[in-house]
This record gives C-alpha cells, sequence and structure tokens, in this order.
C-alpha cells in the first residue's frame, strides 16, 4: 500500500546530491525478529524494554540509523510471552486472595486485551504528546498485514512518521523523522516487509490480522450466549422492567 506524495523530481535530485548523504542505502533483513527493511549503512540495534498497556514489561529491539535527511527507526517488541505473564499475574492474585475476591475483576487475565490493544497503545502514544500535530492517521497495511499511519508535525517543525503493525506474535513500530524542508522519507516508510525464519519474505492473500483467521466481510460471528437482559448475567436477580 502507498500513502505518501509523489515528490518532484529536482528536490529529490538536490537533496541526494548534497555529499552530506553519501551514505549507501541497503536491505537489512533481520530473520530473528521476523521483518526487512531499508537503512542508510547497517542499522545500530539496541536491546530495550517495553510497557505494554496492562503493564506488562516485554523485550524489545531499536533497529536505528541516521543521515543528513532524517532519523530512522524499527522497534520490534516481543508479545509472545506475554499469555504467561498475565496468567502469572491472575494466579498470584488469585492466591492473594486479591480484594478478598469480592471483585470479579480484581484477578481477571488481560492477556486477550493487551495483545488486541497493542497497536492502539503504539498509536496513543503519540497522539498523547503535547508537542505534536497529527496531521494523518489511517488504516495502512504491509503486505496486506494490517496496521495504523500517523503523520506528525513537531514543536521544532521536523515532521514523524509512523507505521505501527502486529505480525507473528511481535508488535513493529516504524519511524522517521525528517527535519523542516526535507522530503518525505519514502525509501525508508515504504520498505518495511516480513520475513520468515529464513530471511524470504512473506506477503499474505487476504488481510492479516493479528489473533484473526481469514479476512472477509461479512464474517461468520464467533460463538455466543444470549440472555434475558431484565435478569443479571448469572440470572439470579431479576431487574424490574423498564
Amino acid at each position: 500500500m502507498r500513502f505518501i506524495r509523489p515528490i518532484p523530481v529536482a528536490l529529490v535530485l538536490c537533496c541526494i546530491s548534497h555529499p552530506a548523504v553519501a551514505q549507501d542505502w541497503t536491505r537489512f533483513v533481520s530473520p530473528e525478529d521476523g521483518f526487512s527493511a531499508n537503512y542508510p549503512g547497517k542499522p545500530k540495534v539496541e536491546s530495550t524494554t517495553y510497557l505494554s498497556q496492562y503493564r506488562q514489561t516485554l523485550p524489545a529491539k531499536v533497529y536505528s540509523a541516521s543521515d543528513a535527511l532524517g532519523r530512522y527507526s524499527t522497534t520490534v517488541v516481543d508479545y509472545r510471552g506475554i499469555e504467561k505473564l498475565h496468567a502469572d499475574r491472575a494466579a498470584k492474585c488469585q492466591a492473594a486472595k486479591g480484594a478478598n475476591q469480592q471483585d470479579g475483576d480484581t484477578c481477571q487475565n488481560d492477556f486477550r486485551v493487551d495483545v488486541a490493544g497493542a497497536t492502539d497503545h503504539a498509536v496513543w502514544s503519540y497522539m498523547k504528546r503535547d508537542d505534536v500535530k497529527i496531521t494523518s492517521y489511517m488504516f495502512y497495511f504491509v503486505e496486506l498485514v494490517s496496521g495504523r499511519l500517523l503523520q506528525m508535525t513537531n514543536a521544532d517543525k521536523s515532521r514523524t512518521f509512523a507505521a505501527v503493525h502486529q505480525h507473528a506474535g511481535r508488535l513493529y513500530i516504524h519511524q522517521a523523522t525528517v527535519p523542516p524542508g526535507m522530503p518525505e522519507p519514502i525509501l525508508f516508510m515504504q520498505s518495511l516487509a516480513w520475513a520468515d525464519d529464513k530471511g524470504l519474505a512473506i506477503r499474505y492473500r487476504t488481510i492479516y490480522t493479528e489473533g484473526y483467521g481469514e479476512w472477509k466481510f461479512p464474517h461468520e460471528p464467533p460463538p455466543f450466549t444470549v440472555r434475558d437482559l431484565n435478569t443479571s448475567i448469572d440470572g439470579t436477580v431479576v431487574r424490574p422492567p423498564r
């Protein structure tokens, strides 16, 4: 999917002819973290941690590089161990009889909502910033892996572009920031792709959304139950009809 408007050829030639941007852009592939992208030279790799929406600390890596036209990074957060983290937290709460077990939500396992909301949580981290103006926000996909795309103007008039995706148990935050007046970072932003454990490119035949099967519309509903809305969920309390 393409999202950035065409740039005048003269402007591109002017910028790439500048001696400060002589670094060769190369294709970098990480079979370990399941992605590939273009960077100006070999990216620096740093290990870090990432706090999920429900406050689970997850392992992450940041791949970064820069040149005279901007700063580029791909953050990969490993969510594959989060189910156990939530199960352990819930079990510990139950063993301690959290809130005397009077509140049904006290020890609930938030694993599913933490994974389902991972993209929104990452996007919110941009939206809540005081010093940026969101100029574009849209649904987006890369090789049919669904995600979100943001464009922002920062307080210093630089611009940040970010794509957020979930794939194969990981969260990807692909971001570029360019100085005022610089071209949009097409070479980086449009280069993100998915790789298998052998480094081969993956492209889906239908839209991929983490935690769901084959995409179609309208879709068969998942299993569900029905109940009388005049009774409580467990059927023990009868509410008077309105």
